[in-house]
């Protein structure tokens, strides 16, 4: 007679093997499904990001404005913004673009906030990107002999962007310096932006220009120019204007940082990252990311550009009253800018941080 399981000792009447069976095959599809749910995560496609916001931003093709292209390349896009960049020829044409609402964010020289909040155009800086000033006062090479100080370029003819530009502002800061009258003593002439400005050199349309790089770099290596003023020395920088200044600054609209402060957020974050990454990382490594904006400038130049900008960028791009007036102060002075606006007036540091 076959043997029954007693009930009153609630023996199983399932063998011990297949107990033992199901065990192990529960814990092999668990070890397994572990396994296969890491590596889905661990090698599947990247994700990418959730597009949260579409903005215009631009400035004229500088290398000073490198953390504005960088952070188009690398960082905006992990904030959720996607940029459309616009580049143009001269900051004062920027600033308009900005003003107008052709812009959502631009790159620009400090000047051109007080330049703005003084015509009643309500502009504020949000993030500082340089910490010295990028102009340098450059004279044709065949002119050496004969220009060796400012006041040498009486009766000469100066180059700038256009009115009401950066290069337009130093322009004038530098010739009343040295004593000269810019309406009288010499013939100041607006030639665009850094393409046009050298061609300006070398066909001798100007002696002069304020120039800032590319061009500045590129015209010394080439042998058509020499600095009579180079801000970017830090002797002669301290020496014109100060130890520290606030040259280079990201700048938005005050409407928009009312309507739209987490995008504000983001955008300021991303340029933050982008000023580490150009601290950190070699200059080839920049030099490399940044290379389309500036087609036609040899590899060996603009890694040499990049070394000089490296040492003039920020740890970070908390906003300095002290920089701040270093910038304008002397162009109070001269008269470029009618009043003084002042730092809580200019800038708004609720993301990047306020310094003395």
């Amino acid at each position: 007679m076959a043997k029954v399981p007693s009930t009153a000792t609630g023996e199983s009447s399932v063998p011990k093997v297949y107990k033992y069976a199901t065990i192990l095959f529960l814990a092999l599809f668990i070890v397994s499904s572990g396994i296969a749910g890491y590596l889905w995560f661990t090698l599947r496609p990247p994700q990418k990001p959730k597009i949260l916001y579409h903005i215009r931003i631009g400035n004229v093709p500088a290398v000073t404005y490198t953390a504005t292209f960088i952070a188009i390349e690398k960082f905006l896009r992990g904030e959720g913004i996607e940029a459309e960049y616009i580049s143009f020829p001269s900051g004062g044409k920027a600033r308009e673009a900005l003003i107008a609402g052709d812009l959502d964010f631009a790159s620009l020289s400090t000047v051109h906030v007080p330049l703005a909040r003084i015509a009643g155009r309500p502009l504020k800086a949000i993030l500082a990107m340089h910490s010295r000033e990028i102009f340098t006062l450059l004279v044709r090479a065949d002119l050496k002999d004969r220009v060796k100080g400012v006041a040498d370029l009486k009766g000469l003819t100066v180059g700038f962007s256009s009115p009401g530009s950066g290069s337009w502002a130093f322009a004038i800061y530098f010739l009343q310096q040295a004593g000269l009258d810019p309406e009288r003593d010499v013939e100041l002439l607006p030639v665009d932006g850094v393409t046009v400005m050298y061609s300006a050199l070398k066909t001798r349309k100007v002696d002069a220009t304020v120039s800032w790089d590319p061009l500045t770099t590129v015209a010394i290596m080439e042998g058509e120019a020499y600095p009579l003023i180079d801000l970017y020395d830090p002797k002669q920088h301290e020496e014109c204007l100060g130890k520290e200044a606030m040259s280079q600054i990201l700048v938005t609209r005050e409407d928009v940082i009312a309507k739209y402060p987490d995008l504000v957020r983001r955008v300021v974050r991303a340029h933050e990252k982008a000023l580490k990454f150009i601290k950190e990382a070699p200059p080839e490594e920049v030099a490399e990311l940044i290379a389309p904006i500036f087609e036609g400038v040899k590899e060996e130049v603009l890694i040499e550009i990049v070394r000089r900008v490296k040492a003039a960028t920020p740890p970070d791009g908390s906003l300095s009253e002290e920089a701040y007036y270093t910038d304008i102060n002397p162009l109070v002075l001269t008269g470029v800018l009618a009043k003084k606006v002042t730092f809580e007036e200019a800038c708004y540091w609720e993301f990047a941080g306020r310094r003395a």
